[in-house]
């Protein structure tokens, strides 16, 4: 019995492991896009070219793996509120949309992945 409960426990924490933490779900998506200096700072820290908020740290520290794994481990809101920005930053600051690309797939490796998500 001490066994199976034992495996219980770590089947349990190795599901919980399995999505980011969704401590930032409830994160003002509208907020950062309405505001053009927040937007700025926030693209600023994922482009290593300013100071990272710990929210956005998180994101940055993370980005590489979503992106390699299709957001697999995000969550349902995760995957809404990525989606939102990134189409917002595409269509409205395509620069800053480019910059980020160049950063996070120079070899254009996500591009099939970035037009499913975005459908």
């Amino acid at each position: 019995m001490k066994l199976f409960l034992i495996t219980l426990c770590l089947v349990l924490a190795a599901m919980a492991e399995d999505k980011y933490e969704s401590v930032n779900d409830d994160f003002d998506v509208n907020e950062v896009l309405q505001n053009k200096r927040l937007l700025n700072s926030y693209v600023n820290c994922l482009l290593d070219k300013g100071p990272c908020t710990p929210e956005v740290k998180q994101v940055k520290d993370k980005l590489p793996e979503a992106l390699a794994t299709h957001c697999a481990k995000c969550t349902d809101k995760q995957k809404q509120m990525g989606k939102q920005l990134a189409h917002e930053v595409k269509n409205k600051r395509p620069e800053l949309w480019q910059e980020l690309v160049q950063k996070y797939d120079p070899k254009g490796q996500y591009q099939e992945a970035f037009k499913d998500f975005f459908e």
